[in-house]
């Protein structure tokens, strides 16, 4: 049985990159796809190391396997890089006759329900050493995590979740300054139907030509006072090692108010940094309360010379930090995860 294993999706590159490391150094894993469902192709000896839940033989109790592969027995290390199934990804046959569209929408639902509580039996189970990340849950609660924040004494934003234009105009005059909106939950990113253009929903400054076109009511939206900024900063977490960038995006009106409006054309500056130590120790104690051992966190330092909490992806981007700062973190997460062979080798 393999030592290590990885769970991620097909489609996710940093991975690759993190796995490129085993193969170098002739490592055992194994990597589960979750968003794959089709048979992978054994012959390829690229593919060797990759697996999904094609094939599962489970008894109750006694063993679990996938793939040949049992999950009862305790791996070195697992990173669970993206753990979420993408279950909308299933190809599913929806063309069996005699049955209507709707209870076939309804079976297929039910199907994906049943993997989802397939897949919590089984991750639930699995013990491991060393492990990167949490078995389950791959996002947090944005507002939950703000609050969090600020009661441990941190700063971040004066926020409200707000559903009126009469609330909206009241909260600029409170704040005395600019106001921005971002989601609540995920942001959205979806193609055209001809796959021509992608649209993204970014954080965006509610301006008085937006606040016009804005209803008197609307469906609850998260809402905040525009912090005047020195700079952004990206922090990738993993255990207890903390690599920042600082992104210097509000020298380009494109980027000024959500750093992802990126211009190819003129990039924003970015540069190795390091948190002050006092936000390092309340940070930690903030992963410490939501149970998070990586993820990558953003910041903004305000002109005022403060340091505000804008929230964390638990996932964690990393290689947007690695690259340009030079970190190579692809390589520190391959040693964190062998890190207890290296000692018994």
């Amino acid at each position: 049985m393999a030592k290590h294993l990885i769970v991620t999706q097909d489609s996710d590159g940093t991975s690759d990159e993190v796995c490129s490391w085993f193969y170098r150094y002739g490592v055992s894993f194994k990597r589960l796809n979750l968003d794959s469902y089709k048979i992978i192709d054994r012959n390829n000896d690229l593919y060797l190391d990759y697996f999904n839940f094609d094939n599962i033989d489970i008894s109750i109790p006694g063993e679990k396997k996938v793939n040949d592969e049992n999950f009862t027995e305790k791996f070195t290390s697992i990173w669970y890089r993206r753990p979420s199934a993408n279950l909308e990804n299933m190809v599913i046959d929806e063309t069996e006759s005699g049955l209507s569209k709707f209870l076939l929408h309804k079976i297929r639902s039910n199907q994906k329900s049943e993997l989802k509580e397939l897949y919590s039996y089984i991750f639930n189970s699995i013990q491991g050493s060393v492990i990167l990340g949490n078995r389950l849950e791959n996002r947090v609660n944005k507002l939950e995590i703000l609050s969090i924040a600020s009661k441990l004494g941190i700063c971040i934003p004066r926020t409200k979740v707000i559903s009126t234009k009469s609330q909206i105009l009241e909260f600029q005059k409170e704040v005395n300054n600019s106001l921005i909106t971002k989601s609540i939950f995920e942001p959205i990113a979806a193609m055209d139907d001809d796959l021509r253009q992608r649209h993204i929903s970014y954080t965006n400054e509610l301006t008085d030509s937006i606040l016009d076109k804005i209803p008197n009511y609307f469906s609850p939206s998260l809402i905040q006072e525009k912090i005047e900024k020195d700079f952004e900063i990206r922090t990738f977490i993993m255990g207890e090692n903390y690599y920042s960038m600082a992104i210097f995006s509000q020298n380009n009106e494109k980027t000024a108010v959500d750093f992802r409006r990126y211009d190819f054309k003129k990039p924003s500056r970015n540069i190795p940094f390091t948190l002050p130590e006092e936000l390092t120790i309340k940070i930690k104690e903030l992963l410490k309360i939501i149970g998070f051992n990586t993820g990558s966190i953003d910041i903004i330092k305000g002109k005022n010379g403060k340091y505000y909490f804008l929230e964390i992806n638990s996932v964690g981007q990393f290689g947007m930090v690695s690259k340009p700062c030079n970190y190579n973190i692809e390589y520190h997460i391959y040693k964190y995860l062998t890190r207890d062979e290296e000692k018994t080798s």
